[in-house]
Protein backbone atom coordinates (compact mmCIF):
# COMPACT_ATOMS: atom_id res chain seq x y z
CA UNK A 1 0.00 0.00 0.00
CA UNK A 2 1.05 3.30 -0.90
CA UNK A 3 2.47 5.16 1.49
CA UNK A 4 2.74 2.24 4.49
CA UNK A 5 5.97 0.85 5.36
CA UNK A 6 6.21 -2.45 6.60
CA UNK A 7 7.20 -3.13 10.16
CA UNK A 8 10.27 -5.19 9.33
CA UNK A 9 11.65 -2.36 7.61
CA UNK A 10 11.20 0.32 10.73
CA UNK A 11 12.54 -2.11 12.31
CA UNK A 12 15.95 -2.85 10.04
CA UNK A 13 16.45 1.53 10.20
CA UNK A 14 16.15 1.29 13.02
CA UNK A 15 18.96 -1.27 13.94
CA UNK A 16 21.11 0.56 11.22
CA UNK A 17 20.59 3.54 12.61
CA UNK A 18 21.29 2.01 16.33
CA UNK A 19 24.58 0.60 14.53
CA UNK A 20 25.88 3.40 12.70
CA UNK A 21 25.36 5.67 15.94
CA UNK A 22 27.53 2.85 17.86
CA UNK A 23 29.85 2.96 15.36
CA UNK A 24 30.42 6.45 15.14
CA UNK A 25 30.35 6.98 19.16
CA UNK A 26 33.28 3.94 19.12
CA UNK A 27 35.08 5.64 16.62
CA UNK A 28 35.19 8.87 18.31
CA UNK A 29 36.19 7.30 21.91
CA UNK A 30 38.84 5.19 20.61
CA UNK A 31 40.60 8.18 18.82
CA UNK A 32 39.83 10.44 22.33
CA UNK A 33 41.78 8.05 23.86
CA UNK A 34 44.48 7.89 21.14
CA UNK A 35 44.85 11.58 22.04
CA UNK A 36 44.80 11.93 25.52
CA UNK A 37 46.10 8.23 26.64
CA UNK A 38 45.51 8.43 30.81
CA UNK A 39 46.63 4.54 31.09
CA UNK A 40 48.49 4.70 34.82
CA UNK A 41 50.06 8.07 35.03
CA UNK A 42 51.88 6.75 37.83
CA UNK A 43 53.98 5.10 35.22
CA UNK A 44 55.91 8.33 34.03
CA UNK A 45 55.84 9.86 37.64
CA UNK A 46 59.27 8.65 38.73
CA UNK A 47 60.09 8.61 41.88
CA UNK A 48 63.46 10.80 43.50
CA UNK A 49 66.47 8.49 44.27
CA UNK A 50 66.88 10.38 47.97
CA UNK A 51 70.73 8.97 47.50
CA UNK A 52 71.56 11.14 44.56
CA UNK A 53 71.46 15.40 45.83
CA UNK A 54 68.58 16.96 44.64
CA UNK A 55 67.29 13.96 42.39
CA UNK A 56 64.53 15.43 40.10
CA UNK A 57 62.20 12.63 40.54
CA UNK A 58 59.01 12.68 43.13
CA UNK A 59 59.12 13.12 46.57
CA UNK A 60 62.71 14.60 47.12
CA UNK A 61 63.27 14.70 51.01
CA UNK A 62 65.17 17.46 52.57
CA UNK A 63 62.85 19.79 54.38
CA UNK A 64 61.47 20.88 51.33
CA UNK A 65 60.25 24.79 51.53
CA UNK A 66 56.75 24.36 50.26
CA UNK A 67 55.59 24.87 46.28
CA UNK A 68 52.27 25.43 46.53
CA UNK A 69 49.85 27.58 48.56
CA UNK A 70 52.00 30.26 50.50
CA UNK A 71 56.21 29.71 51.01
CA UNK A 72 56.90 32.15 53.68
CA UNK A 73 60.42 34.24 54.01
CA UNK A 74 62.03 37.04 56.37
CA UNK A 75 64.06 38.96 54.65
CA UNK A 76 67.05 40.92 56.88
CA UNK A 77 69.79 43.59 55.50
CA UNK A 78 73.78 43.33 56.64
CA UNK A 79 76.98 45.22 55.79
CA UNK A 80 80.45 45.21 56.86
CA UNK A 81 83.12 47.25 58.49
CA UNK A 82 85.09 46.66 55.34
CA UNK A 83 82.27 47.52 53.01
CA UNK A 84 79.75 49.75 54.40
CA UNK A 85 76.44 50.21 53.68
CA UNK A 86 75.59 52.96 50.72
CA UNK A 87 72.08 52.62 50.44
CA UNK A 88 68.79 51.76 52.19
CA UNK A 89 67.32 48.28 53.15
CA UNK A 90 63.86 49.23 51.38
CA UNK A 91 65.84 50.08 48.02
CA UNK A 92 67.16 46.59 48.03
CA UNK A 93 63.99 45.03 49.03
CA UNK A 94 62.33 46.59 45.97
CA UNK A 95 65.54 44.81 43.87
CA UNK A 96 63.51 41.76 44.81
CA UNK A 97 60.27 42.19 45.45
CA UNK A 98 57.45 42.58 44.22
CA UNK A 99 58.70 41.31 40.58
CA UNK A 100 60.24 38.08 42.07
CA UNK A 101 56.83 37.14 43.95
CA UNK A 102 55.26 38.64 40.97
CA UNK A 103 57.63 35.78 38.72
CA UNK A 104 56.35 32.52 40.82
CA UNK A 105 52.91 33.88 40.74
CA UNK A 106 53.04 33.75 36.81
CA UNK A 107 55.17 30.31 36.46
CA UNK A 108 52.78 28.30 38.90
CA UNK A 109 49.66 29.72 37.67
CA UNK A 110 48.52 31.35 40.81
CA UNK A 111 49.40 28.32 42.32
CA UNK A 112 52.47 29.72 44.98
CA UNK A 113 52.59 32.65 46.46
CA UNK A 114 55.59 34.03 48.01
CA UNK A 115 55.34 36.05 50.98
CA UNK A 116 58.30 37.75 52.41
CA UNK A 117 58.34 39.86 55.97
CA UNK A 118 61.27 41.89 56.05
CA UNK A 119 62.83 44.25 58.31
CA UNK A 120 63.74 47.64 56.70
CA UNK A 121 64.62 49.06 59.49
CA UNK A 122 68.12 49.46 58.98
CA UNK A 123 71.26 47.45 58.22
CA UNK A 124 73.11 45.32 60.98
CA UNK A 125 76.51 45.29 61.09
CA UNK A 126 78.32 41.47 60.50
CA UNK A 127 80.45 41.39 63.39
CA UNK A 128 83.55 40.37 61.16
CA UNK A 129 84.57 42.03 57.36
CA UNK A 130 83.08 40.65 54.54
CA UNK A 131 86.67 39.62 53.34
CA UNK A 132 87.00 37.61 56.48
CA UNK A 133 84.18 35.13 55.19
CA UNK A 134 86.31 33.56 52.28
CA UNK A 135 83.29 33.87 49.82
CA UNK A 136 84.20 31.60 46.96
CA UNK A 137 83.10 28.85 45.07
CA UNK A 138 83.39 25.96 46.65
CA UNK A 139 82.11 27.59 50.01
CA UNK A 140 81.90 25.23 52.90
CA UNK A 141 78.68 24.22 54.52
CA UNK A 142 80.46 25.30 58.08
CA UNK A 143 81.69 28.75 56.91
CA UNK A 144 78.09 29.51 55.29
CA UNK A 145 76.34 28.29 58.27
CA UNK A 146 78.89 30.57 60.39
CA UNK A 147 77.63 33.71 58.28
CA UNK A 148 74.21 32.61 58.39
CA UNK A 149 74.68 32.86 62.42
CA UNK A 150 76.57 35.37 62.39
CA UNK A 151 74.12 37.20 61.04
CA UNK A 152 70.99 35.63 63.41
CA UNK A 153 73.46 37.20 65.99
CA UNK A 154 74.13 40.86 65.05
CA UNK A 155 69.93 40.80 64.32
CA UNK A 156 69.06 39.99 67.78
CA UNK A 157 65.47 39.61 67.56
CA UNK A 158 63.68 36.60 67.16
CA UNK A 159 62.33 35.48 63.81
CA UNK A 160 59.27 32.84 63.96
CA UNK A 161 59.77 29.81 62.52
CA UNK A 162 59.31 30.48 58.53
CA UNK A 163 60.06 28.29 55.55
CA UNK A 164 63.22 30.41 53.76
CA UNK A 165 65.93 33.32 55.74
CA UNK A 166 67.01 35.91 53.38
CA UNK A 167 70.38 37.80 54.19
CA UNK A 168 70.65 40.73 52.06
CA UNK A 169 74.22 42.45 52.40
CA UNK A 170 74.48 45.88 51.11
CA UNK A 171 75.72 45.98 47.44
CA UNK A 172 78.75 47.30 48.37
CA UNK A 173 80.38 44.36 49.43
CA UNK A 174 81.73 43.11 46.63
CA UNK A 175 83.61 40.44 48.88
CA UNK A 176 80.16 38.80 49.05
CA UNK A 177 80.27 37.77 45.47
CA UNK A 178 78.01 35.22 44.65
CA UNK A 179 73.94 33.90 46.31
CA UNK A 180 74.43 30.66 47.28
CA UNK A 181 71.36 28.41 49.22
CA UNK A 182 72.26 26.72 52.84
CA UNK A 183 70.40 23.85 52.38
CA UNK A 184 70.47 22.85 56.01
CA UNK A 185 67.98 23.36 58.45
CA UNK A 186 68.57 27.61 59.92
CA UNK A 187 69.01 27.77 63.46
CA UNK A 188 70.84 30.65 65.92
CA UNK A 189 73.95 29.59 67.84
CA UNK A 190 72.04 28.65 70.55
CA UNK A 191 69.87 26.25 69.29
CA UNK A 192 66.55 28.13 67.85
CA UNK A 193 65.03 27.12 64.42
CA UNK A 194 64.43 29.54 62.53
CA UNK A 195 63.75 28.18 59.00
CA UNK A 196 64.13 25.67 56.35
CA UNK A 197 66.64 26.98 54.50
CA UNK A 198 68.54 30.20 53.51
CA UNK A 199 69.30 32.32 50.98
CA UNK A 200 71.87 34.04 51.07
CA UNK A 201 72.41 37.47 48.36
CA UNK A 202 75.68 38.30 47.08
CA UNK A 203 77.05 40.72 44.19
CA UNK A 204 75.90 38.23 41.17
CA UNK A 205 72.30 39.66 42.01
CA UNK A 206 73.27 43.07 42.01
CA UNK A 207 75.89 43.30 38.82
CA UNK A 208 74.55 40.21 37.03
CA UNK A 209 71.23 38.22 37.59
CA UNK A 210 68.94 41.14 39.06
CA UNK A 211 65.70 39.82 41.21
CA UNK A 212 65.49 36.44 39.20
CA UNK A 213 68.52 35.03 41.32
CA UNK A 214 66.14 34.94 44.22
CA UNK A 215 64.15 32.73 41.86
CA UNK A 216 66.42 30.42 40.99
CA UNK A 217 67.63 30.46 44.47
CA UNK A 218 64.46 30.01 45.72
CA UNK A 219 63.90 27.29 43.45
CA UNK A 220 66.90 24.91 45.18
CA UNK A 221 64.62 25.71 48.92
CA UNK A 222 62.18 23.78 47.18
CA UNK A 223 64.85 21.28 46.45
CA UNK A 224 65.16 21.91 42.77
CA UNK A 225 68.65 21.23 41.15
CA UNK A 226 71.03 23.25 39.23
CA UNK A 227 71.12 22.24 35.41
CA UNK A 228 74.10 23.99 34.59
CA UNK A 229 77.02 22.03 35.28
CA UNK A 230 79.54 22.06 37.63
CA UNK A 231 82.85 21.45 35.93
CA UNK A 232 83.32 24.78 34.68
CA UNK A 233 81.46 24.23 30.89
CA UNK A 234 79.67 26.54 29.38
CA UNK A 235 76.27 27.60 31.46
CA UNK A 236 74.22 26.15 28.66
CA UNK A 237 75.55 22.85 28.20
CA UNK A 238 72.95 21.29 29.37
CA UNK A 239 70.07 22.73 28.65
CA UNK A 240 70.58 26.09 26.66
CA UNK A 241 68.77 29.31 28.00
CA UNK A 242 65.38 26.90 28.87
CA UNK A 243 65.01 26.87 32.50
CA UNK A 244 66.17 29.57 35.56
CA UNK A 245 67.91 27.09 37.02
CA UNK A 246 70.21 26.79 34.57
CA UNK A 247 71.42 30.17 32.87
CA UNK A 248 69.56 32.85 35.07
CA UNK A 249 69.12 35.11 32.40
CA UNK A 250 68.70 32.73 29.17
CA UNK A 251 65.73 33.75 26.39
CA UNK A 252 63.31 31.12 27.98
CA UNK A 253 63.72 30.99 31.54
CA UNK A 254 60.42 29.60 32.58
CA UNK A 255 60.39 26.30 34.75
CA UNK A 256 60.42 23.04 32.93
CA UNK A 257 56.52 20.98 32.58
CA UNK A 258 58.41 18.04 34.48
CA UNK A 259 59.71 20.48 37.60
CA UNK A 260 56.16 22.49 37.25
CA UNK A 261 54.15 19.07 37.95
CA UNK A 262 56.59 17.80 40.46
CA UNK A 263 55.75 21.46 42.54
CA UNK A 264 52.74 20.54 41.64
CA UNK A 265 51.51 22.98 39.53
CA UNK A 266 50.10 21.14 37.11
CA UNK A 267 47.77 18.41 37.51
CA UNK A 268 48.03 14.86 36.13
CA UNK A 269 45.04 15.64 33.82
CA UNK A 270 47.58 18.21 32.24
CA UNK A 271 49.83 15.35 31.33
CA UNK A 272 50.22 12.64 29.09
CA UNK A 273 52.02 9.29 30.22
CA UNK A 274 52.94 7.14 27.35
CA UNK A 275 54.81 3.65 28.48
CA UNK A 276 54.53 1.34 25.79
CA UNK A 277 55.40 0.92 22.56
CA UNK A 278 53.18 2.21 19.63
CA UNK A 279 52.09 5.60 18.25
CA UNK A 280 49.93 7.72 19.88
CA UNK A 281 49.40 11.73 19.42
CA UNK A 282 48.92 14.70 21.70
CA UNK A 283 47.50 17.96 22.40
CA UNK A 284 49.88 20.68 23.99
CA UNK A 285 49.09 24.28 24.49
CA UNK A 286 51.52 26.67 25.44
CA UNK A 287 53.46 25.85 29.20
CA UNK A 288 53.27 29.73 29.67
CA UNK A 289 49.62 29.42 29.58
CA UNK A 290 47.24 28.33 32.45
CA UNK A 291 45.08 25.51 31.60
CA UNK A 292 45.39 22.60 28.68
CA UNK A 293 47.51 19.99 28.36
CA UNK A 294 51.03 20.71 28.86
CA UNK A 295 53.40 17.97 28.55
CA UNK A 296 53.94 14.34 27.02
CA UNK A 297 56.07 12.04 29.35
CA UNK A 298 57.38 9.29 27.48
CA UNK A 299 58.77 6.55 30.05
CA UNK A 300 62.17 5.07 29.19
CA UNK A 301 62.83 3.03 32.19
CA UNK A 302 62.72 3.04 36.01
CA UNK A 303 65.09 6.29 36.18
CA UNK A 304 64.57 7.81 32.39
CA UNK A 305 61.96 9.57 30.90
CA UNK A 306 62.24 12.25 27.91
CA UNK A 307 59.45 15.04 28.49
CA UNK A 308 58.01 16.67 24.98
CA UNK A 309 56.38 20.68 26.00
CA UNK A 310 55.03 23.47 23.59
CA UNK A 311 57.74 26.81 24.55
CA UNK A 312 56.17 29.98 23.01
CA UNK A 313 57.77 33.61 23.28
CA UNK A 314 55.31 35.25 25.97
CA UNK A 315 54.62 35.51 29.33
CA UNK A 316 57.76 34.98 31.37
CA UNK A 317 59.28 33.28 27.89
CA UNK A 318 58.62 36.80 26.20
CA UNK A 319 62.21 36.94 25.11
CA UNK A 320 62.74 33.37 23.57
CA UNK A 321 64.09 33.34 20.43
CA UNK A 322 63.16 30.00 19.08
CA UNK A 323 59.36 28.45 19.86
CA UNK A 324 57.95 25.01 19.15
CA UNK A 325 57.93 21.57 20.86
CA UNK A 326 60.76 21.44 23.29
CA UNK A 327 62.54 17.56 24.29
CA UNK A 328 64.59 16.80 26.93
CA UNK A 329 65.70 13.77 29.13
CA UNK A 330 65.17 13.70 33.13
CA UNK A 331 67.41 11.16 35.08
CA UNK A 332 66.63 10.64 38.68
CA UNK A 333 69.71 9.22 39.17
CA UNK A 334 71.94 12.69 38.39
CA UNK A 335 72.82 14.71 40.68
CA UNK A 336 72.61 18.44 40.71
CA UNK A 337 75.39 20.30 38.42
CA UNK A 338 75.83 16.91 36.41
CA UNK A 339 72.77 17.35 33.55
CA UNK A 340 69.78 15.65 35.47
CA UNK A 341 67.90 17.19 32.63
CA UNK A 342 69.51 17.94 29.22
CA UNK A 343 67.68 19.48 26.25
CA UNK A 344 67.35 17.08 22.90
CA UNK A 345 69.09 19.36 20.26
CA UNK A 346 66.46 18.32 17.51
CA UNK A 347 68.15 20.94 15.10
CA UNK A 348 71.91 20.04 15.54
CA UNK A 349 73.26 21.82 12.48
CA UNK A 350 71.90 25.39 13.48
CA UNK A 351 74.26 27.62 15.01
CA UNK A 352 71.57 28.51 18.23
CA UNK A 353 70.35 31.70 18.94
CA UNK A 354 71.03 33.94 21.94
CA UNK A 355 74.32 32.71 22.18
CA UNK A 356 73.76 29.30 23.03
CA UNK A 357 73.15 26.46 20.01
CA UNK A 358 70.54 24.83 22.30
CA UNK A 359 67.95 28.00 22.43
CA UNK A 360 66.62 26.84 18.45
CA UNK A 361 66.57 23.27 19.83
CA UNK A 362 62.74 23.13 19.31
CA UNK A 363 60.57 21.24 16.54
CA UNK A 364 58.26 23.27 14.36
CA UNK A 365 56.52 22.80 10.60
CA UNK A 366 58.43 26.27 9.97
CA UNK A 367 61.64 24.19 10.55
CA UNK A 368 62.68 20.67 11.97
CA UNK A 369 59.57 18.87 12.36
CA UNK A 370 60.52 15.85 13.39
CA UNK A 371 62.90 14.07 15.63
CA UNK A 372 64.50 10.71 16.24
CA UNK A 373 66.09 9.53 19.65
CA UNK A 374 67.55 5.99 18.47
CA UNK A 375 69.24 4.97 20.57
CA UNK A 376 65.51 5.22 23.31
CA UNK A 377 62.97 4.10 20.00
CA UNK A 378 61.34 7.34 20.25
CA UNK A 379 60.32 9.57 17.41
CA UNK A 380 58.27 12.86 17.81
CA UNK A 381 56.82 14.37 15.11
CA UNK A 382 54.81 17.46 14.92
CA UNK A 383 51.76 17.35 13.04
CA UNK A 384 49.89 20.25 12.78
CA UNK A 385 50.20 23.87 14.70
CA UNK A 386 48.10 26.63 15.56
CA UNK A 387 47.62 29.94 17.58
CA UNK A 388 46.14 27.95 20.79
CA UNK A 389 48.75 24.69 20.11
CA UNK A 390 50.00 21.79 18.36
CA UNK A 391 49.39 18.33 17.80
CA UNK A 392 52.31 16.03 18.27
CA UNK A 393 52.58 12.21 17.33
CA UNK A 394 55.01 10.07 19.69
CA UNK A 395 56.01 6.68 18.09
CA UNK A 396 58.34 4.05 19.94
CA UNK A 397 59.46 0.73 18.70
Amino acid sequence: MSGFIEPCQVAMRGLAWYTITAWMIAVAAARAAHLHPRADISACKLPANNNVYLSAGFGYELNCAPSTGALNAFMIFVDFDDEKAIETPQSLHDFFLPAAAEWYATSSYGGLTLNVTADTSRFYRMPATAASYGWARGLSYEAHQKYIQDALDVYGKTIAPTDVLYVVPTANAAAISFSPTFMGDVETRSGVYVAKKSVTFGLDAYKTWKYLVLNHETGHTMCLPDYYPFNGSATGLFIGGWDLMGLISGPSPDYFAWDKWRLGWLSDEQIDCVAGAGSTTHRLTPLEKPGGSKAVVVKHNSTNVLVAELRSAIGLDSASCATGVLLYTVSTTTATGEGPVRVVDATPSSSGCAGDKLNDATLSLEGTSSYAISEWGVKVTVLSESSDGVEIKVEIS
